[in-house]
């Protein structure tokens, strides 16, 4: 019930997979920034172009208390 890297570090253009290892649905979701995943099932891939610069903060709507980072160098 967290995100492995908690904290990622990416310039932008490069492209991050996410993969529930999980055995419940997990979404990947920053309002803000305007990036939803949608809900992964078991297994299930999403992948995101970064862009533009800062600090990207989300969470799973679906477990609020797994949050991550992304930085966007």
């Amino acid at each position: 019930m967290k995100f492995v890297p908690e904290r990622l570090e990416v310039a932008a253009g490069d492209r991050i997979t996410w993969v529930n290892r999980d055995f419940v649905p997990h979404s990947v979701t920053a309002k803000e920034a305007k990036v939803e995943s949608g809900d992964l099932a078991q297994n299930a891939r999403w992948t995101w172009t970064a862009k533009g610069k800062g600090d990207i903060p989300y969470l799973c709507r679906l477990h609020p208390v797994m949050k991550g980072t992304i930085i966007l160098k």
